[in-house]
């Protein structure tokens, strides 16, 4: 049932009863009817009734806006996390966001009113973000800021907290030309030469990081799924390694045992019979180590590579060991990451299709391979003017040396 109530002039309160509530349960709308249709009573009459009619219906199939509740930025942090960030979000992404909301978020909106941050708010936060010397903070890290902010704030307006969620009216950060510019500048993989030289300097390090930063390299791994892998997953008849978990980060900033990052990142990875030699190789000295080790603490694990005594390595061990690795070599830095992008440039380079790449790569979708590790990089480029050079007759040799690990 509905009806109507008259407030004065040409405005009136319309009521409802909304079913699905058992106290309460009535919701009411203030209207004004138009001047040129208040001229008439009839009018007046016909477009009320119809006024009142669309707001019933609203009431009753639920389709209204909820009062904003009176609640800070700072009180609703706990109610999200628990509600939408321990369920949706792994623990190192966790981590990283609950970070990005304690250091900077909660010092600007922490005591205001979740109902009354506006877009505006957002707007002047966003172009006035900036490093701690007062230069302007990474594209980046303002977007990783964003996506914070966007999912405090689409929690509470799903949930009916806010009427209004303020940051659709916020234009996610992009990279200027200039930033743009100096990433496509950024080396993003090795050539074929480049991993023949790469290959040779790991000698010089210790047998466990020289079968690690190779295995990165030839499969495609990502940094906590090696460090995670055990002799249990070894299969040398097969000549692959199994990839279920990873070395990861708790909330906490504690090292932790987790699960692989999708369900396509699960599988046996075949791995070429030479760089399975070296491995085969490396468990003899590596059970040689454990016995004359006098506290093992490793328990039942028996992680490849670990930090001594059976124990995991932090997930950002390798990081700083493969950055002072190429800095004392002096080879061309790339992130460790980006041995993963060698992978794929090495598998392109050789003829494979992307489905073959993206079943290498444990990608979830084609696109991810085509987009990330098949674009148009400095190395692709390089690789077909090199060929155009070998066209000009004064660069024509009789003997053409070919690298050993070209394709």
């Amino acid at each position: 049932m509905a009806w109507r109530e008259h407030l004065g002039g040409n405005k009136y309160k319309l009521v409802a009863r909304d079913p699905s509530k058992a106290s309460r349960p009535k919701r009411s709308t203030v209207v004004e009817v138009p001047a040129d249709i208040a001229k008439s009573v009839k009018k007046t009459e016909n477009w009320l009734t119809l006024e009142l009619a669309k707001w019933e219906e609203k009431v009753e199939s639920g389709h209204i806006k909820k009062k904003a509740e009176k609640i800070s930025f700072a009180d609703f942090i706990p109610v999200w996390k628990k509600g939408y960030a321990n369920e949706e979000m792994g623990d190192y992404t966790r981590k990283n966001v609950m970070s990005i909301v304690n250091s900077r978020l909660l010092k600007e909106f922490g005591t205001m009113r979740l109902d009354q941050i506006q877009t505006l708010h957002l707007v002047t936060y966003f172009a006035e973000l900036t490093k701690k010397d007062g230069t302007p903070l990474a594209t980046n890290t303002k977007l990783n800021i964003y996506k914070a902010l966007k999912s405090v704030f689409d929690a509470a307006h799903d949930w009916g907290v806010i009427a209004d969620n303020p940051i659709l009216g916020v234009k996610r950060p992009s990279q200027s030309k200039k930033e743009r510019k100096s990433i496509r500048s950024r080396k993003k993989a090795y050539d074929w030469n480049e991993v023949e030289t790469l290959l040779k300097a790991l000698r010089a390090l210790p047998t466990r990081w020289r079968i690690y930063f190779t295995g990165c390299m030839i499969g495609g791994f990502r940094r906590g799924e090696l460090l995670a892998v055990e002799w249990t997953d070894i299969d040398y008849e097969q000549g692959a390694i199994w990839i279920e978990k990873q070395i990861t980060f708790k909330e906490s900033g504690e090292k932790v045992e987790g699960e692989v990052k999708t369900d396509e990142s699960e599988g046996w990875i075949p791995m070429p019979r030479w760089y399975m030699d070296q491995l085969k190789e490396y468990e003899r000295i590596w059970k040689k180590e454990k016995l004359r080790c006098k506290k093992w603490l490793g328990g039942d694990k028996q992680y490849i590579f670990h930090g001594g005594r059976g124990i995991m390595y932090y997930p950002t061990t390798p990081t700083v060991t493969w950055r002072k690795f190429l800095a004392k070599q002096g080879l061309p830095h790339i992130k460790l990451h980006a041995l993963r992008h060698t992978a794929g440039m090495l598998l392109r380079e050789s003829g494979a299709d992307l489905k073959t790449i993206q079943e290498r790569l444990r990608h979830t979708k084609l696109d991810t391979t085509a987009n990330v590790y098949t674009h148009k990089s400095d190395v692709i480029s390089r690789a077909a003017a090199d060929q155009l050079e070998r066209l000009d007759p004064q660069q024509i040799r009789a003997e053409d040396k070919t690298s050993d690990f070209a394709p």
